[in-house]
Parts: structure tokens; sequence; C-alpha cells
């Protein structure tokens, strides 16, 4: 839309990419990939301007042909090809990169595969609200990013074998997510790849501007100040110029700007960063550009204002026109959520994380060769207890969502998993996590190794590798994780741990205490360092194992002293400002 009154031919393939255009760097991702003599499909008739506009921005491009005149194209293709058609318009953040398509390239004929871009969303999650006919909700569904994530927002590319097209002549080839669904319609078989990280959405403004500026900062890694243009030779301060370009000494530019080939830029002209101007463009005395993508061959008025737009026509001030995109070439018709980044709850900047891998990494070897007598021990009793295997390895999520295999000794029939959505009516917690005081399917031997804590020994095998810590939040399976974000983020921005906090200082046992497992995860978290370990494995030694809670005060006190201080804010016992800060604090902790 945004390029339908273009002053010159135009489409996406003729987009300024930095110094370069969309089509060229088209074709140097095909280059690299060893793909040659690519072929343009428009979704208009092209004339012969349009034509040598892209010939002029890259010389090798082969037959330019719109849908119709391209299927007579491809009968000349023998059944045995590929056909990689590439969509501009759902353009890749990190740039086009068809590698991952090409190993599926000369075999598996009668597969599709699409290389798809997930949508992106703040946090990674997304919920739904699922209600009766009566509007009564009955169920909140969240989905988290990348464990249970079904959401895609574009085909960035499809890789089609040649014999499928002749399979089906009708196929939408102007769409490919569109072609998408009609070929899994049909039957023919089809594989998703996932392409990792986000997409532009170049079919509106907001996208081209996003990949325009993303272009510019990478040419200009550091933002330049104010310069006073002094004639045409040398390139705008953080920015790049082309050659035969010419800019009046009053012009001023501001921060990254990059000029294409012979642009003229007249008197008392403010262009300010990150901006793009097209090769041939003009921009008349007086006017103001800031942060905008100016397309080739533009003729910006004396005077005029332009602001955070794209422009292709010469009268900047025309609003978006509505409808259809009839510039495109290529495919074109993906949808992309523009990512906003969530801010993540993490432990304060330390060196004690890494230091504490790498002593907790060598204590916990020690400690496997010194225990290694009564591990053996435990493992006979284990196999001469009950048929099944000696160990058992969980899927916990570890450090930043890492999925990992948590060992401890079995201390359940085999079968049990299985088993718990029928005793999920018996569950005793107020939370996701399942717990039974007299557990069926717990064996004989594993009472006793859980009584004794026996059983959560092979987790130093974990810590040796570097997946858990002596202390640290619980290591949990994603189903236990997602139901509430900031903890799930907080508490997963640390190595999980053998024993915590929760685990020696929770009271609540037989009422569930699921509260109680969030307040003292994110507290944790917030004072981790190696005085709070220490005092937490002190603990759990003479508590066998948190048998007899602690209280949190004595562990941490300042988490004490600072609610305290908020008590004492609330009757009036103390300042306006010490008030708002333990609130400040209290807020972070509770968030």
């Amino acid at each position: 839309m945004y390029l339908r009154r273009a002053a010159a031919p135009s489409s996406l393939l003729l987009l300024p990419m930095g110094r370069s255009t969309m089509v060229s760097h088209l074709l140097s991702a095909l280059s690299t990939a060893g793909l040659s003599q690519p072929r343009v499909l428009c979704m208009f008739e092209p004339d012969a301007a349009y034509e040598r506009a892209v010939r002029a921005a890259c010389p090798s491009v082969g037959n330019i042909a719109s849908l119709a005149s391209f299927r007579e194209l491809l009968a000349g293709d023998d059944p045995s090809d590929s056909l990689l058609i590439i969509d501009p318009s759902c353009f890749p953040a990190p740039g086009l990169d068809v590698r991952p398509l090409l190993p599926f390239l000369g075999g598996d004929f009668e597969m599709v595969r699409h290389l798809v871009a997930l949508e992106t969303t703040a946090g990674d999650t997304k919920e739904f609200v699922h209600s009766d006919a009566d509007g009564r909700v009955r169920k909140i569904q969240r989905y988290y990013h990348p464990v249970t994530w079904p959401f895609a927002s574009g085909v960035v590319c499809s890789l089609i074998p040649v014999a499928s097209i002749r399979m089906a002549p009708d196929l939408p080839l102007d769409s490919l997510p569109a072609l998408r669904r009609s070929l899994a319609a049909r039957g023919i078989p089809s594989r998703d790849v996932a392409l990792p990280g986000s997409v532009f959405d170049l079919t509106n403004e907001a996208g081209a501007l996003g990949l325009s500026e993303q272009c510019v900062l990478e040419l200009t890694p550091t933002s330049g100040r104010e310069r006073r243009a002094t004639g045409s030779a040398s390139p705008p301060a953080g920015g790049s110029q082309g050659n035969r370009c010419t800019t009046h000494p009053s012009a001023r530019l501001l921060g990254p700007v990059v000029l294409s080939d012979d642009v003229v830029i007249g008197e008392d002209v403010l262009i300010t960063g990150p901006s793009v101007i097209g090769s041939g463009a003009r921009i008349g005395r007086g006017a103001v550009v800031a942060q905008c993508l100016v397309m080739p061959g533009v003729e910006i008025p004396a005077g005029a204002t332009v602001r955070q737009r794209v422009v292709s026509g010469n009268d900047p001030s025309q609003a978006p026109m509505p409808g259809a995109d009839t510039s495109r070439a290529f495919s074109a018709s993906s949808r992309h959520v523009t990512p906003v980044e969530m801010p993540r709850y993490e432990a304060r900047p330390s060196v004690y994380p890494a230091a504490k891998r790498v002593v907790e990494g060598v204590l916990a070897f020690v400690a496997l060769m010194v225990l290694a007598p009564l591990l053996a021990v435990v493992a006979c009793i284990v196999k001469l207890g009950s048929r099944g295997p000696i160990f058992y390895g969980a899927q916990r999520e570890g450090r930043d969502g890492e999925v990992f295999r948590c060992w401890k000794f079995r201390t359940m029939y085999v079968g049990a998993e299985a088993m718990q959505r029928e005793l999920a009516a018996r569950n005793q917690m107020d939370g996701p996590q399942f717990k039974l005081a007299r557990d069926p399917r717990v064996t004989t031997v594993g009472r006793w190794l859980r009584a004794a804590n026996i059983d959560e020994l092979p987790q130093l095998f974990n810590v040796v590798r570097g997946q858990m810590s002596f202390v640290g939040p619980r290591p949990s399976p994603f189903r236990e994780n997602q139901i509430c974000v900031p903890w799930r983020q907080g508490r997963l921005s640390v190595r999980p741990g053998i024993t915590g906090l929760w685990q020696i200082c929770r009271h609540d046992r037989s009422n569930g205490d699921f509260h109680q497992w969030i307040q003292y995860d994110l507290l944790y978290v917030r004072y981790m360092r190696a005085t709070l370990d220490l005092k937490i494995l002190v603990a759990t030694i003479l508590t066998l194992g948190g048998r007899r809670p602690v209280p949190v005060s004595w562990i941490i006190p300042e988490a004490d002293a600072t609610r305290a201080a908020v008590q004492r804010a609330a009757s009036g016992g103390a300042s306006a400002s010490a008030g708002r800060r333990a609130r400040r604090w209290l807020a972070r902790v509770r968030s």
C-alpha cells in the first residue's frame, strides 16, 4: 500500500536496505546457498520500465513474469526439479538464509518444505479465554514459546517439487500462507521448518521502517553527531554516501543517514536518522526528513516535513491508500506481530553465579566419589525391591527454560506417571504440583529412600554437568512452571537446586502452599549470594531436609526488616520515603 503511488517503477524488490536493495540482498542469500538465475514472479503485469529498474538494481535476475506467464515458464521445468519461492514481505530480522531448506533439495521429491516464522508476543506468552454459550469462563489456556507454541506469523519461503505444482495447476502461488493451506487440504505431504528469531512484516509501513532502521544501525554501530555538510565528497557523520551525491553546505544531517547514488540535497535541509535516501532522490530547500525511508527517484518539495514515513511518491503528505498492495513482487500475505520486550526478573548482576557453578561442580564430583559405595548399595536395593530401572530421569526446566533430565533413584512403580491422572482428584496441593500423603504409586523401598532424602543423591550428577545447583528453586516440569509468568521468569533465571528456601521455610503444607512457593523462589532469586546458600545448606542438614520449618527471617533478615518497615509506614511509625522504598521493594518481589 505504501508503494502504490510510487514516483518511479517500484516494488518490495527495489526497497532500499542500507547501501543495497532488497533484490540484491535476496540474490546474495541465494548465491551463498549455491543457487543462481532466480526468476521474479510479479503479482501485477510488469512493464518495460519496471523490468529496467529491477535489472538495473541486479543484472543477474532471470525471467521477470506475471503469474500467468510464470505458469507457462514452469511447463519447461523437469518434474524432478524443485521450486524455491521466497516471499520478501515476510523478511527475517537476522536476514534471509535459505540453507535450512537445502538438506531437502534433491531428495524427498514428494515432500513440500516451508520455512515458517513463528509469531512473537510480549513475554513469549499468549492466553486464550474459553467460555460457554452464556459467556461464563470455563478455562484460561496459556501458551509458552517454544514449548507449546502453534502460532505462525508468516511463511518466509517454500521449497516445492515441480511435480506437486503439475498435479494441482491452480495452486495459489501468489500467497505462501494460502499455498501452505491449499497443499495440506489437497493431501500433498508438507513439513514446516521453524525459523529462529522474528520477522519484519513489509506489507505495512511500520515493518519497512523497522527493517530500514536495522540496516542503517548495522552500517553505523555508533550514532553520529550533528554535522553541517561542507560539500559532496564526504559521507554524513554516522552514515554513508553513494556516488555522485550533491549536498548543499547549509544542509544538516543528524545521526546515521545513508545516501544512495545521485542524491541531491538542497539548501537548509534537515535530515535526522536513522534514514535512508534512495538513489536519484531530490530533497528541496528547507525540507525536513526525520527517520524516513525515501524510495529511489522521489522528489520531496521545498519546505515539506516528513516524519517516520516510507516516501514513495512526490507528494509525501499523501496518506497510505487503503486496499490491496498492487506493487508487490513474489508472494506476500503474511501478518506479523511486532515483538515487544518484557522486562525479565533476574538476579542482581554478580560474579557469584559463575563462581558458584565452578565450585559446586568440583564439590559434587568429590561427593559422588565419596558416596560411590552408598550409591552402589542403594542401587542394588532399588533393583531388588521392584521391577524397573534403577534411576528415574524426569524432564525438568533449568536455567532459561532449557530442558534436562533430573536424575533420582526410582521410588515408584513402573507406569506411575500414567496413574497420576486417575489420582488427580486426591491431590493435596493447591498449585500445579501433585502430592499425596500416602501415594499408592510409591514402592516400599521408595518410602524409605524418600524419608531419608537419599533418592535425590543422583542429582549430584546434574550438578556436575551444570544443570543444577546445590541450592536454588525446586526443579519443576513445564506443566508446573506455566501458572504465573513473572514467577516462571524469575525462577528460571537461575539454576534449580537440590534444596532451596521453599523446602526449609514452607510452613503451610497441609493447606497447600503454592503462594509460599512463589514467594520464597523470588526471594531467593533476589538475594542469592554465598552466605544465603550456606545458610540454606546448614538449615537443610539440621532440619533433615526441611522436616521442621525455619523462619525466613533467620535466613534473609533484610526481607523481614523491609516488611516491618512497610508495616511501620502504614501505621505512621516510619518516614514516608522509607515506606515508599519498602513498598517498591515488595512490588518487585511480588511481581
